[in-house]
């Protein structure tokens, strides 16, 4: 008789068993690792509200912020009314730049702080340009002059940083002042989001801007399952968190009487990141007096006060942000913790590369090939000047030798030049595959995690800052509570 298989008496797959299985999950949904993390070793897992939980629309939200940013320069600012008929650009402007106050620029560097493209307001730099004003000495970006793009919240600001840059320089002004521009800029935006004037028209009308992830009211019920201890860590103050949330995670069947009791703790208007690093003390929160559990829900405070109300500290606490610096780096630097960096770019990246794969093949084809003419022409320089020297030497020797070595001498000019001419077609190519997959990631500043051969600055600081990236935070439902995240393995030039 057949033995009937008893699935619930089945173990457990080992986590490293599940790591082969990856590839059963969609890139869009993976999460991706820079530095092993064993996820049975977390007792309490942290997130940021904005960009990390709670998922804009970027378009629509970005554009909200560019116009009322430009509408109050001209009220509050005096800027010129022309400033009102400006229309938001979402491509002009991406994650990663770095912006040059001073000079009124905005730049894309590599992993090594090398400017390889850049704008000054809607004019691209010219390599000369570029040279003339980043290569000549080492660029401190911690000067007052440079500004970094950190956050999606960066993105508006910054376009409208340009189109103020391109209508000083139309309007024919000598000695424009850049900084101040920039100075306006973020002063403007800055109030823009203090006064409520953003988040009013939001809250007024969440379903056009907030993308709502049916799987993460989920994702928050299995870690807490997988006996983790939840806290949400925001610098936004507690109404606009509360509507944000009750939006994402109070719909749907099973939902929570509230959504904070899905948290051991919760800390709004936390100051991050001076959070990490100071000692302020945690305030109550009067507005969150009557919620239906006695969760903890404080002003402010700091890392110590966090780590001791959980239980937890160091590196046994998980900690989810979109903010390179304010989110990952510090919290990672002053508290020790592990990281996991929020990414909605990747989605669209994934989607690019996979789109443009046989372009990719094909350039790696003909980058070697490329790498092969190269030494070839090398190999028959070094063969041509040593024959020269050969038949020197032997003047007065074998005629028949000498006219063999003469034979050969004569013939490799041709097959240099014919090398140059391959040279020369599988170069414009590579030129040509290598513009257009640059356009299919950004039309202005090509991929957002590389450039040209080497990681972009936004993808160095990924690297180094966090232990784990992902799209969304739902993507975790795809890995058991035990699974142990494991980075590929590091190869140096010579291993390939």
């Amino acid at each position: 008789m057949a033995m009937v298989k008893n699935a619930a008496a089945e173990p457990e797959p080992s986590a490293r068993a599940l790591r082969y299985r990856e590839h059963r999950i969609p890139r869009r949904h993976r999460v991706f690792v820079d530095r092993n993390l064993r996820l049975s070793k977390i007792r309490a897992i942290g997130f940021d509200l904005d960009h990390t939980l709670a998922s804009y629309d970027p378009i629509p939200v970005e554009a909200l912020a560019f116009d009322l940013t430009k509408k109050m320069l001209v009220e509050a600012k005096r800027y010129p009314r022309e400033i009102l008929d400006l229309k938001y650009d979402p491509s002009f402007v991406i994650r990663g730049l770095v912006v040059d106050k001073k000079r009124g620029n905005v730049l894309k560097m590599d992993y090594f702080n090398f400017v390889s493209r850049g704008y000054h307001g809607f004019s691209p730099l010219r390599s000369e340009e570029r040279s003339r004003a980043y290569r000549t000495s080492h660029i401190r970006l911690s000067h007052e002059n440079y500004s970094s793009v950190d956050t999606l919240f960066h993105l508006p600001e910054v376009y409208l940083f340009l189109c103020v840059v391109d209508q000083l320089d139309r309007s024919g002004s000598k000695s424009p002042d850049y900084a101040r521009a920039y100075r306006d800029v973020r002063e403007t935006i800055d109030e823009v989001h203090r006064d409520g004037s953003l988040k009013s028209v939001i809250t007024g009308n969440l379903d056009r801007y907030i993308r709502v992830d049916q799987e993460l009211r989920t994702v928050l019920e299995e870690f807490r399952r997988g006996g983790k201890k939840l806290f949400l860590l925001t610098n936004s103050e507690w109404a606009y968190a509360d509507s944000l949330l009750r939006t994402i995670l109070q719909r749907g069947r099973g939902a929570p009487a509230h959504w904070s009791q899905l948290f051991d703790l919760v800390v709004v208007e936390a100051k991050k990141p001076a959070f990490f690093s100071g000692n302020d003390a945690p305030e109550p929160t009067p507005e969150a007096v009557a919620l239906p559990a006695p969760v903890p829900v404080v002003r402010g405070g700091n890392g110590g006060y966090l780590e001791r109300t959980l239980g937890a500290k160091g590196d046994q606490i998980l900690y989810f942000g979109d903010h390179t610096y304010g989110d990952i780096l510090l919290s990672k630097k002053e508290q020790g913790w592990r990281t996991a960096m929020i990414v909605p770019e990747l989605d669209r990246e994934i989607a690019v590369t996979q789109e443009n794969a046989r372009d990719f093949d094909r350039l790696a084809r003909l980058s070697a090939e490329r790498h092969h003419l190269d030494i070839d022409k090398a190999a028959l320089g070094r063969e041509l000047r040593r024959l020269t020297l050969v038949l020197d030497e032997q003047d007065g020797g074998d005629a028949a030798r000498r006219q063999e070595i003469a034979a050969r001498i004569e013939a490799i000019p041709e097959e240099i030049a014919q090398i140059d001419r391959r040279t020369v077609e599988v170069q414009a190519e590579i030129d040509s595959l290598r513009m257009k997959i640059d356009r299919a990631y950004n039309p202005h500043w090509g991929s957002l995690f590389r450039e040209g051969n080497e990681s972009s600055r936004f993808g160095h600081q990924l690297k180094d800052f966090a232990c784990l990236y992902t799209s969304r935070v739902s993507n975790f439902l795809h890995y058991p509570m035990t699974y142990y995240f494991q980075s590929p393995v590091g190869y140096m030039p010579h291993d390939i």
